[in-house]
C-alpha cells in the first residue's frame, strides 16, 4: 500500500480528501454513457484536482468490475500482467479481484510477472475514487511493462470484445515530466490533441519518435483502442494542469490530464 504516501493512511482523511476533490470538479455527470476515463496517478495534494474530474464525469455509472490499466514504474516485461487473486487493500475499503475475468484475461496471452504489482502506486491510487463513485466494485488490474505499440491495440481490442457497457476501464498515466511550465504545456498539448485524435497507430509512432510523453502511455493506447472497439467515440478533455499549481515551482513541473470517451447521448 502506498496510503500515507500517495494519499492519506487515515480513512476519514481520506474521504474528506477525495471528496473535496469531487465536488470543486466543474463538470456535469455522463453516468452510463463513460466506458473509459484516463486518470492521473501522483499525490493526491499535486493530480487528485484532476483525477476529480474524470471520476466526477462519470458519477451514476454502476460499473460490474473496474478495469484499471497501467504502466509499471519499476519492471520491464512483455505482455500485460493481470493480478488475478486475491484483494487490493486501501484505507476505505478492501477491493475485491473480479478472479474469473481477471484469469480468463490472463489465459489471453499475459505475462507472469506479477510480483510487479506489489511495488506500484498507479493503480492503487485510483481505488479512493473508486470508492468514492462508485462503491467497492470488484477490480481486474493490469500492468504493462513495454512501450506502447501494436500489441496494445490488440490487447484493447480484446478487452473490448470480453467487456460490455456496465464496465469501465480506466487508463492510469501522468504526462510530461520535469519541463518547465511552458515546456511542459507544449508537450502536453500535442499528446492530448494526438489521444483526441483516435488514431492509435500514429500514438504509437508519436511516442516512439518522443513527439509525445506519457508515462501509462501503453495503458492510453490500450484504452483508446478499446474504446473505439465499444464505438465509444466522443472523447473530452475534462481538465488539464500542472504540478506548479500546488507546489508554486514553474521549473520542473509534471502534467495532468483528464479525459473521459463516452458513447453518445
Amino acid at each position: 500500500m502506498v496510503a500515507g504516501m500517495f494519499y492519506p493512511a487515515d480513512a476519514g482523511a481520506l474521504r474528506r480528501e477525495v471528496d473535496q476533490c469531487l465536488k470543486a470538479a466543474q463538470v456535469s455527470p455522463a453516468g452510463e454513457q463513460v466506458r473509459a476515463l484516463v486518470v492521473p496517478h501522483a499525490g493526491y495534494m499535486y493530480s487528485g484536482a484532476t483525477a476529480g474530474f474524470s471520476y466526477a464525469r462519470a458519477r451514476g455509472k454502476c460499473p460490474t468490475r473496474v478495469v484499471l490499466l497501467g504502466r509499471s514504474h519499476r519492471y520491464h516485461f512483455e505482455g500485460p500482467s493481470v493480478f488475478t487473486q486475491g484483494v487490493f487493500e486501501t484505507p476505505v475499503a478492501d477491493f475485491p479481484i473480479d478472479e474469473t475475468f481477471a484469469a480468463e484475461l490472463a489465459g489471453t496471452g499475459a505475462s507472469d510477472s506479477e510480483e510487479a504489482h506489489y511495488a506500484e502506486h498507479s493503480l492503487e491510487v485510483q481505488l479512493p475514487f473508486v470508492h468514492a463513485v462508485f462503491g467497492t466494485v470488484p477490480i481486474v488490474p493490469v500492468l504493462f511493462g513495454s512501450d506502447a505499440d501494436d500489441t496494445h491495440i490488440t490487447f484493447g481490442r480484446r478487452l473490448a470484445a470480453m467487456l460490455d457497457s456496465s464496465d469501465l476501464v480506466v487508463a492510469s498515466t501522468d504526462l510530461s515530466h520535469y519541463y518547465p511550465q511552458e515546456a511542459a504545456n507544449r508537450l502536453d498539448k500535442a499528446t492530448l490533441d494526438a489521444v483526441l485524435e483516435q488514431d492509435c497507430e500514429t500514438m504509437c509512432r508519436g511516442f516512439r519518435e518522443d513527439r509525445y510523453a506519457m508515462c501509462g502511455a501503453p495503458a492510453v493506447v490500450a484504452t483508446m483502442a478499446y474504446a473505439l472497439a465499444r464505438a465509444a467515440a466522443a472523447w473530452r478533455l475534462l481538465d488539464y494542469r500542472t504540478s506548479a499549481d500546488a507546489s508554486g515551482d514553474y521549473h520542473r513541473v509534471v502534467g495532468y490530464g483528464a479525459i473521459s470517451m463516452e458513447t453518445a447521448a
